[in-house]
């Protein structure tokens, strides 16, 4: 539980975080409130064309948005040449820092980041010389600017290294998993082997001690059909057990397998999987559908990224597939297939195409069985 809030107020944060660093832009109040004509029409003029395009550049942070992204950092950049070279708020130099910040938190290499701030930098060197505010107003503005600019393209090349490394071990771990989970299926194969290899030479030996005795004494014969049935019953539970097992970790193989698939594609894959209770049969739909979503965004969806989580909801557990492709499209064999498996189970599947496609499986929470009708099965 304190992992899942951790990992939730993590992504709020992150949700949040560029639109909270828009109270900087106070910083443009000093100087119209310190001038002797106190323009302010200038200056939220200037804010009320910044935000949209900051808030489109907080948007198109993805590797398939990057054209439109640097479209936006080249807006605040003019917004800040306009305002200092007109002379509308010498403050403006702000929106140089927010320009620098959007473009290294999108790709936040080494040789980019280098770039950015030396344009940013040159911009402001230029500015400096060729406005014509007093000079105590320049450095008030400027000074915070030029140091600002490397000092976040710095931060987020380090937060990219680390968030790097993380991935990293992320993909470890899945790899770890994987190789356990192929042992346990290993152990399950030599188990289930032993275990029906002795049952079926015993089932076959009492059947045929049974058919030899029917003639001659029924009763024996009986009895030895009795312990056959006995024994069945028992060999089914066991290998239930077994496949409850094997099922259980099928989930697990088939993200680690899209994930390969995908990464191989150069199609992002992130998956959030919260502890739920599946029972086998969900267990198997869901591992179905999984790979059938993957082969749909190879063919068909031109994604960039896909996005799946498994999470409870009330009394539903939901599976989501989402991708940054571009949608539309027909229902076909494999997503009706989907459809089917989940409304067996008293589920529901769903597809939405609108901004890339989306699929979204609901299937009822686990129902125990009773004792009666556990006692009736065996």
């Amino acid at each position: 539980m304190v992992a899942e809030g951790t990992s939730r107020s993590a992504r709020l944060w992150r949700a949040v975080e560029p639109y909270i660093y828009l109270c900087f832009l106070g910083f443009l109040a000093f100087e119209p409130a310190l001038s002797p004509d106190g323009r302010w029409l200038p200056t939220v003029l200037l804010v009320a064309v910044f935000v949209p395009v900051y808030v489109a550049a907080v948007r198109w942070q993805g590797v398939a948005e990057r054209g439109k992204l640097n479209v936006a950092c080249g807006a605040m950049a003019t917004l800040a040449i306009v305002g200092v070279a007109f002379q509308l708020n010498v403050n403006a130099t702000i929106f140089l820092v927010y320009a620098a910040a959007s473009a290294t938190r999108s790709n936040t290499t080494a040789p980019r980041a280098v770039v950015v701030v030396g344009l940013a930098l040159a911009i402001l060197a230029g500015l400096f010389f060729i406005t014509d505010f007093p000079l105590a107003f320049r450095w008030a503005s400027f000074l915070p600017v030029l140091l600002l600019v490397p000092v976040i393209a710095v931060t987020q090349l380090l937060d990219a290294e680390r968030e790097r490394h993380n991935t990293r071990l992320k993909l470890s771990e899945d790899e770890i998993k994987r190789l356990a989970t192929i042992a346990e299926r290993e152990r399950i194969s030599r188990d289930l082997h032993d275990l029906l290899g002795h049952t079926l030479s015993t089932i076959t030996l009492k059947s045929a001690l049974a058919t030899r005795l029917a003639p001659s004494e029924p009763d024996r014969a009986g009895k030895e059909m009795r312990e056959v049935e006995k024994i069945s019953r028992e060999a089914l539970d066991q290998v239930r057990e077994a496949v409850r097992g094997y099922r259980e970790c099928g989930l697990a193989e088939e993200l680690s397998g899209i994930r390969k698939t995908l990464e191989t594609a150069g199609i992002g894959f992130h998956v959030e999987v919260e502890p739920v209770d599946l029972a086998p049969e969900q267990e198997s739909a869901l591992a179905l559908a999984l790979p059938e979503s993957a082969t749909n965004v190879l063919r068909h969806s031109g994604a960039t990224e896909v996005r799946a989580a498994l999470r409870a909801e009330g009394t539903d557990i939901v599976l989501t597939i989402a991708d940054n492709g571009q949608g539309g499209g027909s229902e076909g064999n494999g997503l009706s297939g989907i459809r089917l498996r989940m409304q067996a189970l008293g589920g529901t599947f769903s597809r939405v195409t609108e901004e890339g496609t989306a699929l979204t499986v609901r299937l009822p929470k686990r129902i125990r069985h009773s004792t009666a009708e556990s006692t009736q099965r065996k």
